[in-house]
């Protein structure tokens, strides 16, 4: 992230679109401040979320309904001391605690037996007097663009997944530190800016991947941001966690995006290319990912009605070239900024059902966007999932209507409630049944 940007925090997609909608009403809670003097502050900050879950069907091969429940509570120390001549240390340290009740949640990744204590965030940084460098290094978050393949490590699978455990809220998607991190921000006077990056994960779901990469960005406050990165795996503790991303290391990624305006109020324009090719293994990656995303803002209409329209395409593997895997590789894909839909496409066909896992599928959302007051906002997300080249048929279709009610400068309560409907083979075969799937949830966030 950069002080440019400095609005869009590495929160879940729900904790997300919280944030977004409480700063459009001026609502952000503030951290609390234990020192400032001589130009050396300290804080506090808290964030937990405690959520209630349930499906009329799941995925795990046996039909049935299940509940269940999530939650989190994390604390963060954040100190700065600026030296005289006006270059800045900073540093954090935080904990979170976090855990699933009930039945697990739909997906079968938790069983309702997981507990976890653990540090999430323990870095130290360096700025310079201008802003134009900050290095910093450490166990932290890390986003690119709005999260298409990089929003931080969040995948948190339990039990269920002995080899992949790492303390469950799957849903949630607390923990989205990587283990150790090296990150410089380069940010000038003028509209170029920069990140060079190295990124180690100690996921076990993601095989402790390694990556190393550059960003650059070009951005227009009244147009909108073009960015340009490259990256590479460096390493994979191959047959670990899951044996999923095997063929990921020495993998090269190339990623050409741009969101904004164009200059147009009212207008949001969004697009994203990511390429993947080579590897360090027998079978070579050649694979490819974009989406392209337009919406207008009624702003003169009651309520500021917002319809917002994307498409999306993520390659499969061809079963006819055995030495090529043209699946792609979604990396650290994850909530975004942006709130729901993004980049887990689908509460159920993402979260649970598999049809959104963003590799071997085509996606179209048609979403419509109402703030009745300042205080709420109520959105509804319709959802096409399709089958790209030989991927397994996770077809659906899903209707998603949620709301954002800021209680107050703390406190947020988001109520959904989800319709599923599973069309293709294998999506029918893991639900045991072609059933509808009524899913809903209530989640209740702090923050401080």
């Amino acid at each position: 992230m950069n002080k440019k940007n400095s609005k869009f925090l590495a929160f879940n997609g729900l904790a997300s679109a919280v944030m977004i909608a409480s700063m459009a009403t001026g609502s952000v809670a503030q951290a609390a401040e234990i020192y400032n003097k001589d130009g050396k502050t300290l804080e506090f900050n808290v964030e937990g979320m405690a959520g209630v879950f349930s499906t009329d069907e799941n995925y795990t091969g046996t039909p049935g309904d299940k509940d269940w429940q999530e939650a989190y509570l994390k604390g963060d120390l954040v100190g700065r001391s600026t030296m005289e001549n006006g270059a800045s240390v900073y540093g954090g340290l935080g904990v979170i605690g976090l855990g699933t009740w009930g039945d697990g949640d739909a997906g079968g990744l938790t069983n309702g037996s997981e507990r976890e204590l653990k540090i999430e965030n323990a870095f130290v940084g360096w700025q310079s007097s201008d802003g134009l460098f900050d290095l910093s290094v450490g166990r932290q978050q890390f986003m690119l663009g709005d999260g298409f393949i990089i929003a931080g490590d969040a995948i948190s699978a339990g039990a269920p997944l002995p080899t992949a455990d790492r303390g469950g809220a799957y849903y949630l998607a607390a923990q989205k530190s990587f283990d150790k991190t090296a990150i410089l921000k380069i940010d000038p006077e003028g509209p170029v800016r920069g990140d060079l990056f190295w990124l180690q994960s100690d996921n076990p779901y993601h095989q402790d991947t390694e990556l190393a990469g550059i960003n650059v960005e070009f951005v227009d406050d009244a147009k909108g941001t073009l960015g340009l990165s490259y990256m590479s795996v460096l390493d994979v503790e191959a047959n670990t966690g899951l044996s999923a991303w095997n063929q990921r290391d020495g993998m090269d990624v190339i990623s050409l995006r741009g969101q904004g305006s164009m200059g147009v109020e009212n207008l949001f324009l969004s697009f994203e290319y990511v390429d993947e090719s080579g590897g360090d293994t027998a079978t070579k990656i050649d694979a490819n990912a974009w989406y392209v995303e337009a919406g207008w803002t009624f702003s003169d209409i009651a309520w500021s009605p917002t319809i917002n329209y994307r498409h999306a395409e993520f390659s499969g593997d061809d079963s006819s070239t055995a030495t090529t895997n043209e699946a792609f590789d979604p990396l650290f894909f994850g909530p975004s900024p942006r709130g729901f839909g993004t980049w887990f496409q689908g509460e159920v066909s993402s979260n649970y059902a598999g049809s959104s896992g963003n590799t071997g599928n085509s996606v179209d959302r048609i979403e419509l966007m109402l703030q009745p007051r300042e205080d709420l906002s109520i959105g509804l997300q319709y959802w096409d999932l399709g089958k790209e080249d030989d991927a397994n048929d996770r077809s659906a279709t899903e209707v998603d209507l949620f709301a954002l009610w800021s209680i107050n400068d703390n406190w947020v309560f988001s109520p959904m409630v989800g319709y599923y409907k599973p069309d293709g083979s294998n999506v029918i075969a893991s639900q045991g049944n072609d059933n509808s799937n009524l899913y809903l949830q209530g989640v209740l966030m702090y923050f401080y």
